[in-house]
């Protein structure tokens, strides 16, 4: 969607972040010719453990609780929950600022997301709201749209719709989200869009904003397979059902991810290989760029019945040809993400978490030249590789450091200085590297040593 882009986003109660994080991705300001190509690329820094990782995990989090009406309903996802939410403040507080353009108008949206324990010991939706106003007006008045508190849909608008809405809802919004509840028990249904409707048209652009975000998290911070094994280990007589429902409800939160190309095994529905093919021809020429002798990708597929292939990767070079699965880990890492880049490409709101690992430098820093130029949507990307920061500085509000209190500080130009020297220096507020080699003596000082 070109004409959704995210403008802030704040977090707080997510793993060790226990006061409020915010990201701004565009200046304060908005005028007639709106143009995100400036602001269209975020790399954000961080020592280990400040919670770089904790925002992204966050924004997967927000996405699912958009589009999955059964999200808080499982129960891997409230033990996801209990492990994610920071257990001193007992909650996740989300908020996000994104700008729709349609027509000769532009509206910024608030959206407010609050999720925190009942008597229960359930995660549950205990506030969500929606705010809008003209973006270029000179008022900073917004109207609500709607709110929901306590399980109950609030709003002034009184029409036939929000009648119908509220009534579907009902009993409902403590554990969905408004957006979600009405894709299922309206648009989904036999009702008919109505001709006209406040409140209609802005759930529609919030839908349109969920959809268009994507967030990838490598695997050392997506824990849901250990979610799984844990709860598996918990009861010794859980049947195989109990397990495959599980993984069923695994399957069901991955629907709501773009279908990321893999080294691995990867299922495509038979009506959906065409497009599978499509993608693995422009993923051949993705690859090609970095690996010079690649001759082709073939695709493996084995009929599983259900309508479904099981489909696998073939990488065929000069002179031998190799299953992608045991390709270069810097290979494998480049297929997963060029399923987020194409997203980033053409229009999407992507969110990933350590984009760095395993890639080249000079492949980083190319590929973002690549993006801030010519991508139509939006990338946020942590990392450690200070490699990048001065092709980002070129952009504004384009480095976040966070720092270990969890404080941003934005890199703002300062005549030539190079913010990837003062940074490794230490010199950025925030971010302190107070490590010197001699730290390491106890540490590693062998048996017998004084």
């Amino acid at each position: 969607m070109k004409n959704i882009y995210i403008i802030s986003y704040s977090v707080e109660g997510i793993k060790s972040i226990d006061k409020e994080v915010k990201l701004s991705f565009y200046q304060k300001t908005f005028t007639k010719n709106f143009d995100i190509r400036d602001f269209n690329v975020k790399g954000i820094y961080g020592t280990n453990g400040a919670g770089k990782s904790a925002i992204i995990s966050s924004v997967r989090l927000l996405k699912n609780l958009l589009l999955n009406s059964s999200y808080l309903n499982s129960s891997l996802v409230q033990n996801q929950l209990h492990a994610l939410i920071n257990r001193k403040l007992g909650m996740v507080k989300i908020a996000v600022e994104y700008i729709a353009l349609f027509d000769d108008e532009m509206r910024l949206y608030n959206y407010q997301v609050k999720i925190e324990k009942n008597k229960a010991n359930r995660f549950i939706i205990s506030k969500e709201s929606l705010e809008a106003r003209n973006a270029t007006s000179h008022s900073k008045r917004s109207e609500e749209i709607f709110r929901v508190e306590n399980g109950s849909l609030l709003t002034s608008v009184k029409d036939d719709f929000t009648d119908q809405l509220t009534d579907q809802t009902k009993n409902l919004l403590s554990n969905t989200s408004l957006i979600a509840c009405w894709i299922d028990r309206i648009v989904l249904s036999d009702y008919k869009r109505p001709a006209k409707s406040r409140i209609w048209m802005n759930l529609v652009l919030l839908y349109l904003f969920a959809n268009s975000l994507y967030v990838y998290l490598d695997k050392e911070d997506d824990h849901t397979d250990f979610i799984i094994r844990s709860l598996a280990d918990q009861y010794e007589t859980l049947e195989d059902a109990g397990i495959e429902a599980l993984i069923r409800q695994k399957i069901q939160l991955a629907d709501n991810q773009p279908f990321e190309l893999s080294a691995e095994r990867m299922f495509v529905n038979k009506d959906k290989i065409e497009l599978f093919e499509k993608e693995v021809r422009k993923l051949f020429e993705f690859l090609r760029i970095f690996k010079h002798d690649l001759q082709d990708i073939q695709i493996d597929h084995r009929d599983i019945g259900n309508d479904v292939y099981q489909c696998s990767l073939s990488i065929k070079y000069s002179d031998y040809a190799i299953d992608a699965e045991f390709e270069s880990t810097g290979i494998k890492k480049l297929i997963k993400l060029f399923t987020y880049f194409n997203k980033m490409v053409n229009g999407g709101i992507v969110f990933i978490d350590e984009m760095d690992s395993n890639l080249h430098d000079v492949y980083l820093c190319a590929l973002l030249e690549y993006l801030m130029e010519y991508g139509n949507g939006q990338l946020c990307f942590t990392t450690h590789n200070i490699g990048p920061m001065d092709i980002l500085k070129r952009n504004k509000l384009s480095i976040d450091f966070l720092s270990v209190n969890h404080q941003i500080y934005s890199w703002k130009t300062s005549g030539n200085y190079s913010p990837s020297k003062l940074y490794r220096n230490g010199m950025i507020e925030g971010s302190p590297f107070n490590v010197y080699s001699i730290d390491f003596i106890g540490a590693f000082q062998m048996e017998g040593d004084d």
